[in-house]
Parts: structure tokens; C-alpha cells; sequence
């Protein structure tokens, strides 16, 4: 007699469809309600163009949010998944991710800084549930490890989101102790001045990341040290309204973008453009130390 009990090929293939549907409900609630919450603080804009802009986060998100276990374990190291690799650079790329992220949010970053000739690049994984300023501490150790590993004095730093809160935490930290092993940094879809959401959030560093945190409001009197660039979306589904990511009056310089979500804004091309352009600017003097 045929037994009954489920083989445990048909149980794994049980557990693989409802992650997959658990995945795919989790990014569809986090797309629709998103968009919907960011309708008071962004301008209004064609119905079109928000649909298109909603596929495109669902998409990105699809794709990236199923490999988050995997880039835990993968190397520190970006540079293997351009595909296809430039002649690479002179200065380390450390690329710095957001809130409840890693690194894999960079994949389509690091084909693009890859074929641009920047590089040796890496990711840096860290404890987004900590506060911003004990992983500052572990961005600062980290960037030294990449220093000595490839005899460079300075890396160039690209965040996204609350990374950009933790690059800035590491760099004000570094210019009290007057010693900057930060040559650029570029900041994308980062809430400068904290975000307007007034829910709930997981984490010692949410507290920082709301506005009115005493972190950044020490930000806010922080001039930056060294040639910084914000890049953010005028509807930014997450971090919104645009102002709110705006460096100029700290000494940076801003780039505004069309229409492009928060996740899907990583891999955007002329985002991409803006970030490999920046990076290879002749330096500046002082404040470029490398």
C-alpha cells in the first residue's frame, strides 16, 4: 500500500511556494502602501507614469529581497557580479546599504562602476536593527580593513538610504579625531534630515533615522569634510518629501531625479551615470585625500 506521508521533496517544494508567495505578498503590501502613503508630501503626477514607477519597485524588489539570506554569506567583494569587468580604478568603492538591506541592493551599481573603470569595489553588511552610531563604528573599522588590504590611504563610499546616515555618522566621528580615510562619498535616497514617517519601526536606528533625532540634528550643524553628492527622487515612495535628503546648505551637492522609487532607484541608469561621473572628478585638494 502507497504511503500517505509527504516525501520530503514535496515538503521542501511546500516550503519553497510559500516563502515565494510570503516574498511576493510582503513586497506587493510594501509597494501599494508605500505609494499610497507618499501622496501628501510628493507633487502630484500622471496616474501613468505612478503605475509604471509602482511595477518597476515591485520588480526590483522581487528580484533583489528572495537573495537577502544569500548575500549575508557571499564575499565582501562586488566586482564578480558586473559580469563583465573594466580595467578597474585606483580607489576602493565601499558600497553602504539601508535599512533593513544588504549589500545585494548594489548588484546593478557595481556593473555599472565595474564598466566605468572604478573599483576594486566591496560591500559592507551591517546590524541595520543597531544604532547609527555603534555601525558607524563598524563602517570605520571596515573601510580601514579595505584600506590596508589594498594599500590605498582613502575609499570612496556609495550608500543608500539610512547607509548614507551611517557614512555621515563615520565621517563626522573622523573629522573630530582629524583624520579621513574618505576621499567622496555619494549618498542616494538618504532622509539628511530625517523621515516624516511616524509608525512604527524595528531597530535602535530608527530612532535616529526620525526627525528631530538628536543624531541629526548634530548632523545638521556637521559641514562635510569631503566632496559629497545626494542623489534622490522627487517621489521617493519611503523617504519623502525630497528636501529631506537635500546637502547644499551642509556643503554637498544635490541631484534631483525624475519619478523614481526607492529600491528601483539603485538601478536606474542615469542615477548610475550620475554616481560614476562624480567619482571620477579630478580631485579638489585638500579634501580629497587620495
Amino acid at each position: 500500500m502507497q504511503s500517505l506521508e509527504p516525501t520530503a521533496f514535496e515538503i521542501a517544494a511546500a516550503a519553497t511556494g510559500l516563502g515565494v508567495f510570503a516574498v511576493g505578498a510582503g513586497v506587493i503590501v510594501y509597494a501599494l502602501g508605500s505609494f499610497l502613503l507618499m501622496g501628501p508630501h510628493t507633487s502630484a503626477r500622471r496616474l501613468g507614469v505612478s503605475l509604471r514607477e509602482l511595477f518597476r519597485e515591485v520588480a526590483f524588489a522581487s528580484v533583489t529581497q528572495p537573495l537577502l539570506p544569500l548575500f549575508y554569506f557571499v564575499g565582501r567583494r562586488m566586482d564578480g557580479f558586473a559580469f563583465r569587468g573594466g580595467a578597474g580604478g585606483s580607489v576602493p568603492v565601499v558600497f553602504v546599504h539601508g535599512y533593513m538591506q544588504n549589500r545585494v541592493g548594489f548588484l546593478g551599481l557595481a556593473r555599472a562602476l565595474t564598466r566605468a573603470g572604478h573599483g576594486p569595489l566591496f560591500g559592507f553588511n551591517y546590524p541595520w536593527f543597531s544604532s547609527l552610531a555603534n555601525n558607524a563604528a563598524r563602517l570605520d573599522r571596515f573601510v580601514a580593513s579595505v584600506c590596508e588590504e589594498t594599500g590605498s590611504a582613502a575609499v570612496d563610499l556609495v550608500c543608500h538610504s539610512m547607509g548614507g546616515l551611517v557614512a555621515m555618522e563615520m565621517m563626522r566621528a573622523e573629522a573630530q579625531r582629524g583624520r579621513l580615510k574618505v576621499r567622496r562619498c555619494v549618498t542616494i535616497a538618504t532622509p539628511h534630515a530625517g523621515i516624516a514617517w511616524r509608525g512604527p519601526l524595528l531597530g535602535f536606528g530608527a530612532t535616529d533615522l526620525r526627525r528631530g533625532s538628536k543624531l541629526l540634528e548634530a548632523h545638521a550643524g556637521y559641514k562635510v569634510a569631503v566632496p559629497c553628492l545626494s542623489i534622490y527622487s522627487s517621489h521617493d515612495n519611503i523617504v519623502h518629501p525630497k528636501e529631506t535628503s537635500q546637502l547644499v546648505l551642509r556643503g554637498g551637492r544635490d541631484v534631483e531625479v525624475d519619478a523614481v522609487a526607492h529600491l528601483a532607484i539603485l538601478f536606474s541608469p542615469m542615477v548610475a551615470r550620475h554616481v560614476t561621473d562624480f567619482l571620477a572628478e579630478p580631485a579638489t585638494g585638500a579634501a580629497d585625500p587620495v
